[in-house]
């Protein structure tokens, strides 16, 4: 294939290929791209019409869930004392309230026992020596049972049983048998799991659409699918400076007791952006650096790139348009990157054309209006890219198994296949994938090949989005909000099931399909 060879007439070129057809009036820039029926038939266009709506995002991120500190409770006494038993011996023991926890010998509690029976035998009740006694018994936080029997045998008792002041879970326990304990010192601290936090990590781009009362969705990770419904109570002001993030937090009831401290969740917000917008397919849209630019079909059968300025991201791989399109307007959703693909060739012909005066110099011949100017082609352009989407996604396993040395024996078919993708096409070298035409330079470790690895197939993957159809070449699109480098990275994969390549098994599952 030789994009220089010119000839005013349909044929083949000198390699044997079918010339493609240039009518004279394509032109560079934001100028309309005529193109006969039978290429716009081969680069499969496919053309939709701009809508309008509301701008819906979910967000979802990664959760833990914690104690819920306001069911935190630690057991003390006021009084000096010697612990004789312990009913409650280990950690993690569940506790109701009204249990037994110890058995503990005070000589100030026995004291003040003592002070209250003598006044009751020797006033009775109601008598000013016995509402002096019974008053430091209460301050001593001695139930009123244990007083009622007081009054009843007219007896000290030398023991106090300890009992639970409340439902909970023992998730610390300080003292032992024998132990001497001190006022205000910690014996255990009890936890009651009837309601958890969900601390949920919300990355800094999606802070802005996250607030405190939102509704949220938290799926509980093991065993059947499970759901449970939310809202969000606190948003910290602090972001985390290693990871990035912000931690929402999320009070869930836990009456089964499902949710278990330190447990992974997925969560979930829905915001409602915007109450109505110009919406676009995210297939539409040709990125290349801080450029974003789709092809309108006009009514007469050209196609005109034109720039737009997209805004957030909406639900149904849609995008917010704040610049550049209508509601109403038509334009291409797929083949696009063909069709781009077209248009710079073209750009490069008459370039090449206006300085020769070719149509000068051939008057008797048929004129470059009337006629297409052939242009040699390849046979398949597409080949190339879905081979090195395929290497992108082989390459994407290894680090998706933490696998270094599986990493670097895929290198050399990744460098094969973009050197073959450059080769094919004579503009890829301007376009998108131009920085990495060198190929991926050799990773000192997983944590190098990681940081490589993420722009790159980022780029591969939107080439291939935007110029393949993904589901007949047996490839799924995955994004994670968070890679190494590009923030929002992509990769294909041939299987179906999400592995992140970009973390590996500290966060696998980190992502979600794009369709």
């Amino acid at each position: 294939m030789n994009p220089g060879e010119v000839s005013p007439n349909p044929g083949k070129d000198s390699m044997g290929m079918d010339l493609v057809p240039v009518y004279d009036e394509a032109d560079s820039g934001g100028e309309a791209i005529q193109i006969d029926p039978v290429t716009i038939q081969r680069m499969n266009l496919k053309t939709g019409l701009v809508t309008h709506g509301p701008v819906l995002r979910e967000i979802r991120t990664v959760g833990s869930v914690a104690y819920d500190e306001a069911g935190l409770q630690d057991i003390t006494t006021k009084y000096e004392g010697w612990i004789e038993k312990l009913f409650v011996n280990a950690t993690w023991a569940t506790v109701k309230a009204g249990d037994p926890l110890f058995e503990i010998y005070s000589p100030d509690l026995y004291n003040a026992e003592l002070n209250y029976v003598v006044a009751l035998q020797s006033e009775g009740e109601g008598g000013p020596l016995v509402r002096a006694a019974l008053a430091r018994l209460q301050l001593f936080d001695v139930p009123a049972e244990f007083i009622a029997g007081l009054q009843r045998s007219r007896e000290a008792q030398r023991t106090f049983i300890y009992r639970a002041p409340a439902t909970g879970v023992v998730i610390e326990k300080m003292a032992v048998a024998g132990q001497m304990i001190k006022p205000g010192e910690r014996i255990y601290r009890l936890a009651d799991l009837s309601h958890v936090w969900v601390e949920a990590q919300v990355y800094e781009q999606d802070l802005p659409f996250v607030r405190p009362g939102q509704d949220a969705t938290v799926r509980v990770t093991y065993g059947p699918e499970r759901t449970i419904d939310g809202k969000v109570d606190l948003l910290l002001p602090q972001v985390e400076e290693q990871t990035r993030t912000a931690t929402a937090r999320i009070v869930l009831p836990n009456l089964d007791g499902a949710l278990r401290p330190g447990m992974f969740v997925d969560v979930r917000f829905a915001a409602q952006i915007a109450d109505d917008a110009v919406l676009v397919p995210d297939l539409a849209v040709l990125r290349s650096g801080e450029h974003n630019t789709v092809f309108v079909a006009n009514s007469d059968g050209s196609f005109q790139p034109r720039e737009v300025r997209l805004g957030v991201r909406s639900q149904g791989n849609l995008y917010q348009v704040l610049e550049g399109l209508a509601a109403g307007e038509r334009i291409v959703i797929s083949g696009q990157f063909m069709l781009d693909s077209e248009s710079q060739l073209r750009d490069a012909i008459q370039k090449m054309l206006k300085p020769e005066g070719i149509a000068a110099a051939a008057p008797a011949g048929p004129s470059l209006a009337a006629h297409p100017l052939q242009t040699a082609g390849a046979a398949n352009p597409a080949e190339p890219l879905r081979t090195l989407a395929y290497a992108a996604a082989d390459a994407a396993v290894p680090l998706a198994n933490d696998d270094f040395a599986g990493y670097q024996a895929q290198l050399p078919a990744l460098r094969s296949a973009l050197t073959a993708y450059f080769a094919a096409d004579a503009h890829a070298g301007h376009g998108p994938l131009a920085s990495f035409q060198d190929g991926p330079a050799d990773p000192a470790d997983l944590v190098a090949a990681r940081r490589d690895f993420a722009p790159l197939s980022t780029a591969i993957a939107d080439q291939a989005r935007a110029a393949l159809s993904l589901h007949a070449a047996g490839l799924h699109l995955f994004e994670c909000p968070m890679a190494p480098v590009v923030i929002k990275g992509r990769w294909l994969q041939r299987a179906g099931e999400l592995r992140n390549p970009f973390y590996g098994s500290s966060m696998l599952s980190c992502g979600e399909e794009l369709k």
